[in-house]
């Protein structure tokens, strides 16, 4: 490649300055009438075996607007009706106070709590308009053995680790979560939570696990679990709907930790008439005393 010299090199950086220049002159402020798209209904909510169903709603905020812990609860929706079908039965979930959650306000079922191989349909009436999912609940996977190990080189940080041996004869889809005592209000969803059987199918497998985002508002540095940690782990069985929903939601929780990643995915939901996820947990528990 040949550089300029002398007149030839001056003549294209006066060419560059003119262009600005020209650029320059012709900027001006422009008024971007960006469409507002209408609020619409979210929801997040689970049934599990031998629980009570639990859903939140809330609504979209629209794309510029200021989001604190202040304004989250102002998208909470407390005045929808909601109900819960199994078979020929039906429940209207109550709207109970419930400060483990933000905003914290929870529809539940009272009577009606999950069964292994159920089929739950939910329908959310709100302002004339009708949200509807529907979900089953896979049979729960046992794990052989749970514990805590520190990571190589730290002393007192580490992973839960799981080892279960996986069903063969079909595809299988889990999601892992935990809640530390005295620590968590809620389950959350580990670092890596959702994954197939697509690598291991019907192979005994160790898996260890991190710490996932316990809150939006206050993001923590460290994501391990420490020794003196009391955890119960929570390994559930999902369906397939489930699987692909919280992998996408799960690849642009970890994407938005690079600045320079951008991510075109689109969550898959299971909600009609609304986003978000309707889900249904074969869920087994594990006490893990971290030593």
């Amino acid at each position: 490649m040949t550089g300029c010299k002398g007149h030839s090199c001056s003549r294209l950086l006066l060419g560059l300055v003119f262009i600005l220049q020209f650029l320059w002159s012709c900027e001006k402020e422009l008024d971007l009438n960006l469409p507002v798209e209408p609020s619409k209904l979210v929801v997040e909510g689970w049934i599990e075996n031998g629980k009570t169903a639990e859903v939140l709603l809330s609504h979209t905020a629209p794309y510029f607007s200021a989001i604190d812990s202040n304004s989250l609860q102002d998208f909470a929706e407390t005045h929808a009706k909601v109900t819960l079908v199994y078979n020929t039965d039906n429940e209207i979930l109550t709207l109970k106070p419930n400060q483990a959650y933000f905003p914290p306000f929870v529809y539940q079922s009272v009577d009606m709590k999950g069964e292994t191989g159920g089929i739950y349909s939910l329908e959310v009436v709100l302002a004339g308009d009708t949200v509807t999912a529907t979900t089953t609940i896979p049979e729960p996977v046992s794990l052989d053995s749970v514990w805590f190990a520190p990571d190589s080189g730290l002393d007192s940080q580490g992973r839960i680790w799981i080892r279960f041996t996986d069903d063969g004869q079909k595809e299988n889809y889990y999601r892992v979560l935990y809640k530390r005592k005295g620590k968590d209000s809620q389950y959350v969803s580990t670092s890596i939570s959702t994954f197939s059987d697509v690598l291991f199918n019907g192979e005994t497998v160790e898996l260890g696990f991190l710490r996932g985002i316990s809150s939006m508002i206050a993001l923590e540095d460290v994501n391990y679990f420490e020794s003196g940690d009391t955890v119960s782990l929570k390994f559930c069985a999902v369906d397939k709907v489930q699987f692909e929903f919280w992998k996408v939601y799960q690849n642009e929780v970890l994407s938005s930790a690079n600045p320079l990643s951008t991510s075109n995915n689109q969550l898959r939901s299971n909600i009609s008439g609304g986003l978000g996820i309707w889900s249904g947990y074969g869920a087994s528990y594990y006490l893990i005393y971290a030593r």
